[in-house]
């Protein structure tokens, strides 16, 4: 695969990222070739109008999958907002889906000038990505006059992770200034984040919009071989700096590894049988890892084990967030305990975002059938956008101690 340096730093961050940013827009059925948006060559956009020459996919698979390209960012520098920190960064307008229930919209960019602009929020003591439910207002100003003010979308995207964004329409190259603010955060947090973020933050910065950020986003676009659009699998995150350098590193949502994951892990029927061993639940193409944890677990939220539930994206472990899960448990076919439990979303610097409940009066060979309620409730970029729908109940099985 064809790799270049295409993010451009607005600051003097150290290094130029590797990977470009958000995932590219779009599943084309206008009976083009699906080669690309607009009219192939960018000019229309490096002057402020039109959309940027981006690859379209026809008939993705009902998955996470390969987009045609990557974009290209300028990234700025992190900024303090109370406890928050949050890393801004700016792009080309482009369309992204929408989520309501298990509905999804498609939502084209204005034609014009404008920026897609993203906002990756993370806890400045434990580099954790905080989950998509504080979600920021930003007011953007231009010599003092008051171009817009909106909430940012809570977004999924293959190389950002969870972040916040939206497209944004400006009137003319210039300089602008953002204002951010952010609420209390209102998941419930354990361990090191229980006493934090309490209270909301505010934050401003500035960028330049202007013909040399345009023919920068454009020409940075980097295109996938096209025989491998819309085959399964995801970018690579952007976490990194050309030079792998640790000062130069992105904050990036991947949850830990199942086998880092606290507690003894539940399995399929099938695996306790021996088959599909060390194979990972998955519904409606999500991994799932789901835990027991002891009584005295610091995650546990009232008397008995703790049942933690950890959806994630299949190859990055990006937490599936505003998601809505519920528990039931048998034994011999027959409930125990309260019947069925709406899990509470948790923010653990230590495991991550997770849904969880305690549980009394559960041991081994009890079954649990996790059921999801609502799928993720967060605008998603191309890759994402078709995945995470269908989810079906699963049914697990609490291994021999």
């Amino acid at each position: 695969m064809r790799r270049r340096t295409f993010l451009r730093r607005a600051t003097v961050l150290p290094a130029t990222l590797a990977v470009a940013g958000c995932a590219a827009p779009g599943t084309g059925t206008d009976g083009s070739d699906g080669s690309t948006d607009g009219d192939g060559n960018g000019d229309e956009f490096r002057d402020g109008a039109g959309t940027a020459p981006i690859p379209r996919i026809e008939d993705p698979p009902e998955a996470v999958y390969l987009p045609g390209h990557r974009k290209s960012m300028r990234v700025l520098e992190p900024v303090a907002a109370g406890e928050y920190a949050l890393t801004p960064m700016l792009t080309y307008p482009h369309p992204f889906w929408t989520v309501t229930g298990t509905d999804r919209h498609r939502v084209e960019p204005t034609a014009g000038r404008g920026v897609h602009l993203m906002l990756v929020c993370w806890d400045r003591e434990t580099g954790l990505v905080l989950s998509g439910d504080a979600e920021p207002r930003v007011t953007i100003t231009r010599r003092g006059e008051r171009v817009a003010s909106r909430q940012l979308w809570p977004m999924l995207s293959q190389e950002m992770g969870v972040h916040f964004g939206d497209n944004l329409t400006l009137p003319a190259d210039d300089t602008y200034a953002v204002s951010v603010d952010l609420p209390p955060l209102p998941t419930r947090r354990t361990g090191s984040l229980a006493d934090r973020f309490t209270e909301g933050g505010t934050a401003t910065f500035e960028f330049t919009y202007d013909r040399a950020f345009r023919e920068d986003v454009v020409e940075g676009i980097d295109l996938l071989e096209r025989e491998r659009w819309g085959d399964r699998g995801a970018l690579e995150p952007m976490t990194h700096g050309g030079d792998g350098s640790a000062n130069a590193a992105l904050p990036y949502s991947a949850l830990p590894p199942a086998a880092d994951m606290p507690g003894t892990r539940l399995v399929t029927p099938d695996a306790e049988a021996g088959a599909n061993a060390g194979s990972l639940p998955s519904s409606g193409d999500a991994t799932v890892v789901v835990t027991l944890l002891e009584a005295d677990s610091r995650l546990a939220d009232g008397e008995g084990r703790y049942l933690l539930v950890s959806p994630r994206t299949p190859y990055n472990r990006v937490p599936l967030v505003n998601t809505s899960l519920r528990a039931a448990v048998r034994r011999n076919g027959t409930g125990v305990g309260d019947g069925s439990l709406e899990l509470t979303a948790t923010l653990d610097a230590a495991v991550g975002l997770h849904y969880g409940h305690s549980v009394a009066n559960i041991g081994p060979g009890d079954s649990v059938t996790l059921t999801i309620a609502s799928p993720p409730q967060a605008a998603r970029h191309q890759g994402y956008e078709t995945a995470f729908f269908d989810m079906e109940p699963l049914e697990l099985v609490v291994p021999p101690a």
